[in-house]
């Protein structure tokens, strides 16, 4: 790789790291909103943090199992729903950088909701464990949701490949969009969120491990993606993207407000 080649792809690669802490913020916000909607609905007054939801009273054990798995069950959902109209549609394709924002968005929010199935059986923690622990579950059902989460990962690495092979004329191109955004957004996010864990309310150990684990873990089909179609590629030429996406900071400083405010918990009617 030249010096003009690393140059040319660098708005690539910041454009589409933007995209991931911008995509996997929308996702995490909706994510704790769903689960303050589902105690709401229920009768409870939630108090959400930007990584956490409680309520007042203490919930049921029938109401907090579907307040718990409100959370991974959208997410899940959502963004299957976001990928099956990605497939179909192929929406924003003639503009990359709000692209990829939807791309993570939706590919995130199936991470998110298989993220929780993942560690079911293995770190005790997170919305998944929590509700099956209130349900009285066997270790094997524990087992079976990890074994269902860890199989997930392969078929959302397959199909982040597809959706954004249709923007890329090289492989390098795909990497620029994949790889390395994982990287440089993954340390972004973990940075946002450890600020959001010290200025919040919540210090409990088990609740702050499964929230750095997640933003750690939120993007790692993009890399496991470059297994898939390596040498294939949709577009007929060489992919562009504008920087600085004025639009998209300017959305990710309104997030990033947004989450501040919540550290100092947002109490629903």
């Amino acid at each position: 790789m030249n010096g003009t080649q690393a140059h040319s792809r660098a708005p690539i690669i910041l454009g589409s790291s933007l995209g991931l802490v911008i995509g996997a913020t929308i996702m995490i916000l909706l994510h704790e909103s769903s689960h303050a909607i589902a105690g709401a609905v229920q009768g409870l007054h939630p108090t959400q943090v930007p990584f956490a939801v409680d309520y007042t009273p203490e919930p049921g054990t029938s109401a907090h199992v579907i307040a718990l798995l409100a959370g991974p069950a959208f997410s899940l959902v959502s963004g299957a729903i976001g990928i099956a109209v990605d497939r179909i549609a192929v929406p924003l394709l003639g503009r990359p950088f709000w692209r990829m924002v939807w791309v993570w968005t939706i590919f995130t929010s199936v991470q998110e909701g298989l993220g929780y199935l993942q560690i079911t059986a293995i770190m005790g923690a997170g919305d998944t464990a929590q509700a099956f622990d209130l349900m009285g579950l066997s270790s094997g059902a524990l087992i079976t949701a990890t074994i269902i989460g860890w199989a997930g990962l392969p078929v959302t690495a397959w199909l982040f490949a597809g959706a954004i092979r249709p923007m890329c004329s090289t492989v390098h191109e795909k990497r620029a969009l994949a790889v390395w955004p994982w990287i440089i957004g993954t340390v972004v996010l973990l940075v946002l969120m450890t600020i959001y864990v010290l200025l919040g309310p919540v210090k409990d150990a088990g609740v702050i491990v499964a929230v750095l684990a997640g933003a750690l873990a939120v993007g790692i089909f993009a890399p496991i993606s470059m297994m898939f179609g390596t040498e294939k590629v949709g577009a007929d030429k060489p992919l562009t993207m504008h920087w600085p996406a004025t639009g998209g900071l300017i959305l990710l400083v309104i997030l990033v407000a947004v989450n501040l405010v919540l550290t100092q918990s947002w109490i629903w009617p």
